[in-house]
């Protein structure tokens, strides 16, 4: 299982990377993390999906269409992206570890590359709701932008920066599809975490395979002087790292979601539910709605909807 990682060992206890066992190979690629890190945090919030099950009137029950559920303020979810965004410089470029020799201008390179894929995510996000839903949608931009951060993390030492055009926006179909996936499925994931670190984060990993240089990545410190890129060998290993983090993952969160499930429980009750947890766990609802300007609630859903998140549905909750 280490193997994906280079790590499995020889006799003497040294690391050999996957495949060949020898310095002609490299373990798996993974700069900032976006298979260690937000892969393993996807995948988690997939398996709480599951066990958890869906909000109170997501899916209507005869027809089990999307329901567009109360979506959030957008000028927070604006605000929350841009820090992430920004903070997301010192997890790519702070990767390097270091300052000194040539890291300083790797960490420049990965500022590059990370600034690029968030743009293009974006912007490939927000055209994408126009095309297929017939409106812009600010929180799919906002994704958007996660969407690209998140598929560049793995890989943003080792690729050009036209690779992370490339990759931004491919990060953003996976985010718009697998989200329709989600839906048909039946699966809640009201913020589509799951997707944007789950399943971009795969593809940050199969990314970079597929975009990642040998010169890169000597370039970016990588102790292994190969052509493992350049033999699409490289891609054979972020495979199955992926696979091997999606099983590890699902299995581990999976037993600890169902042991909670069936012990001190995993969902609150349906009066708590319908009052909404802002009101159980804060005492807020009334004061969040006469700050934020929001109208009446029930259920979560606003009586002032205008415009749907566009990877909802257009249908409004009957109770709105």
């Amino acid at each position: 299982w280490l193997s994906a990682w280079g790590a499995y060992p020889d006799d003497d206890g040294n690391a050999r990377p996957i495949f060949t066992y020898n310095t002609d190979s490299n373990g798996m690629i993974d700069f900032a993390g976006s298979g260690i890190v937000h892969m393993v945090g996807g995948f988690s919030g997939l398996m709480g999906a599951i066990v958890v099950g869906p909000r109170k009137g997501r899916f209507d029950p005869d027809t089990g269409a999307t329901v567009t559920l109360y979506s959030g303020n957008k000028a927070l979810q604006s605000l929350g992206v841009f820090i992430l965004w920004f903070g997301w410089y010192g997890f790519n470029c702070g990767s390097t570890l270091m300052i000194s020799g040539n890291a300083a201008n790797v960490a420049g390179k990965v500022a590059v590359t990370t600034t690029i894929a968030a743009a293009v995510g974006c912007i490939t996000a927000t055209f994408i709701s126009r095309i297929v839903d017939g409106h812009y949608d600010i929180s799919t931009g906002l994704n958007g932008i996660l969407a690209g951060l998140v598929s560049i993390t793995a890989n943003c030492s080792v690729v050009n920066p036209w690779h992370a055009f490339l990759i931004a926006v491919i990060g953003a179909c996976v985010l718009f599809v697998m989200a329709k996936v989600l839906q048909k499925l039946k699966i809640d994931d009201p913020c589509d975490a799951c997707v944007v670190h789950g399943f971009c984060g795969f593809w940050g990993l199969i990314a970079t395979g597929l975009f990642c240089t040998d010169e890169n990545v000597q370039y970016a410190a990588y102790p292994n002087v190969n052509d493992a890129c350049g033999r699409f060998e490289q891609f054979g290993v972020q495979v199955v790292g992926g696979l091997v983090i999606i099983l590890w993952t699902c299995c581990t969160t999976g037993l600890l979601f169902m042991g909670i499930k069936f012990t001190v429980g995993m969902r609150v009750d349906s009066e708590t539910e319908e009052a909404g947890l802002d009101a159980s766990e804060h005492g807020l609802p009334q004061a969040e709605e006469g700050i934020m300007g929001l109208g009446s609630q029930k259920n979560n859903v606003v009586a002032v909807t205008t415009v749907p998140t566009a990877l909802g549905d257009s249908k409004v909750h009957p109770d709105a």
